[in-house]
Formats: structure tokens, sequence, C-alpha cells
């Protein structure tokens, strides 16, 4: 069951969302959306893609194309689904568009403003990962 443990991000989870990765096997973050239907997305995001301004917000990169892209729009909510340390965490919050310095045409540039952080952790079984991905070059 999950643990609503306020609307911040925790100190490591806050740390670790906004590190670039190192090494050959990279961490993804999930992000979470509806379709104009309902019918539930999961996009996977790369690290680089995440900015983590402070506690309480985190931008994301989309591709301007993209239905998850539309999805944002449309819905203003989104959801980042993350594993550490043993626990998993469900990263809820209303969507807008951020501020850029350098126009992309290719990608959108949203800020997710949390309003709540969910932690599942069981100690008689802890996440071991989430999703990952092989970084090539």
């Amino acid at each position: 069951m999950s643990e609503d443990i306020g609307p911040s991000l925790p100190p490591p989870l806050r740390f670790e969302l906004g590190a670039h990765p190192t090494g050959e096997a990279a961490k993804a973050i999930l992000l979470l959306t509806s379709d104009a239907d309902g019918t539930p997305r999961v996009a996977v995001l790369a690290a680089p893609e995440l900015t983590v301004r402070d506690a309480g917000h985190i931008g994301f990169r989309l591709h301007a194309s993209s239905t998850v892209c539309a999805n944002v729009q449309r819905t203003g909510l989104a959801a980042l689904w993350y594993v550490l340390d043993a626990a998993a965490y469900c990263i809820r919050g209303t969507t807008a568009k951020a501020p850029v310095k350098i126009a992309d045409p290719e990608f959108e540039v949203f800020e997710l403003t949390i309003t709540s952080v969910l932690r599942d952790f069981h100690p008689d079984s802890p996440m071991v990962s989430g999703p990952t991905y092989k970084r090539l070059g």
C-alpha cells in the first residue's frame, strides 16, 4: 500500500533525479499520462531530460510531436515513477509549459508542480531496480 509522504521530493530523491548518469547502464524515469479516451500511457524518460528546480518542481522535455506531449498539454496532469533505495515513488502533479532559454522546435519543456509523492516500500520485498537502459556512445 502506498504511503503519501507529502507534496515535495525527499532529499535523496531530489538529488538522484537531478543527477546525470555515468557508466553504461542508467536508470530511467517513467512518465504517466492519459490519452484522450482515458487510456493510460507510459513514456520512458532519461535523466538528462529532467531538471529538479527545487523540492516542489521538476522540469522535463518531451518530443513536441509525441502523444504524451499532447496529453500533458491537454490535461495539465502527469506522474513520474522511479525506484530508489528499495522503494518505488510515484510523483504526481500539475503541469505547465516552462520558459526555455533556447527554443528547440523538436521539444516542448514542461514543469511538474508536485501535489503528492507516494512511496511504496515493503521490507520483506524491497524493490531491486526500476527501468534501466543501456547508454551507447
